[in-house]
């Protein structure tokens, strides 16, 4: 117990760009964050430059120099992802817990931003800062950048001219963080729960109206499962945040109803035929 470990971590390679593999650390990050136990008050930001800097070192400076200037405001805990726009510039999305609560707060976070960005034209009317309101503002913020693959425009290539990216993500202070839940499930008991995530989905989008943006979760809730490609189809994941404990409820049903009734075998066991196919993982967050 404790003691300092003795492994030699082997040297970061370049980082140029998203890869599959950031991309999957990344989200399972996100969906690792224990959301009610979150404290102080959130901001989400995005943080843009006018001009490009002429090098992922320029820009890896001003994302540190900003960081600092965070810190010194109180920040408890900070999250930051890089992508690109259209137009081949970088910009950063933000979640910055404080511990002041005031609306000046959020203001500071991008005049702070602003003045590490002077020189690249950062300007006030291209920053955007919201307030993440409690549990349910986190969960909005993770439901945005959990959901972008390596495909998404914003994760394709680099700056022209830039030989490598540098880090594209990282987060600092205290996160609270809770172990994701496995469970074994055969295949057809994780086509039904799929089925049933995405019933579960189209409930909660109906639910929160056109006031809430409902009529386009509601669109994507309904194709969360179709695509072209018939291999794909058949292992797609839920690629969704669900509450744990609906979650465990939908297992449950799963379960229940791949139980065989009526009959069974010797000391209670399966009929021959009724055994479970292949195992697949299917784990909550």
């Amino acid at each position: 117990m404790g003691g300092v470990g003795s492994h030699v971590r082997a040297k970061r390679g370049a980082v140029v760009g998203w890869s599959p593999a950031a991309v999957r650390r990344h989200t399972r990050w996100l969906y690792g964050i224990d959301a009610p136990a979150l404290t102080g008050y959130g901001w989400a930001l995005t943080l843009t430059v006018r001009d490009c800097p002429p090098t992922s070192e320029a820009w890896t400076a001003l994302r540190h120099a900003w960081i600092e200037r965070v810190r010194r405001m109180g920040a408890v805990r900070w999250h930051w992802v890089v992508e690109w726009q259209a137009r081949g510039v970088p910009h950063m999305h933000c979640a910055v817990y404080l511990v002041d609560g005031s609306a000046m707060a959020g203001a500071e976070l991008v005049m702070a931003w602003r003045d590490v960005c002077s020189e690249y034209g950062a300007g006030a009317w291209s920053q955007t800062c919201k307030r993440i309101d409690g549990p349910t503002g986190w969960l909005q913020y993770l439901s945005k950048h959990a959901a972008r693959g390596v495909q998404h425009y914003q994760r394709q290539g680099k700056p022209a001219g830039w030989e490598k990216t540098g880090r594209l993500w990282g987060y600092g202070g205290e996160w609270p963080i809770v172990e994701p839940l496995e469970v074994a499930v055969s295949l057809d008991e994780f086509y039904r729960f799929r089925r049933l995530v995405r019933s579960w989905r189209v409930a909660s989008a109906r639910a929160s109206g056109a006031t809430g943006g409902g009529w386009q979760r509601l669109r994507y809730a309904r194709r969360m499962l179709k695509t072209s490609d018939r291999a794909l189809s058949r292992y797609r994941g839920v690629s969704e945040w669900i509450p744990e404990d609906v979650a465990v409820r939908l297992l449950l049903i799963v379960k229940e109803d791949a139980r065989p009734r009526g009959r069974t075998g010797p000391h209670g066991a399966p009929p021959a035929g009724c055994a479970d196919r292949a195992p697949a993982r299917a784990g909550t967050h």
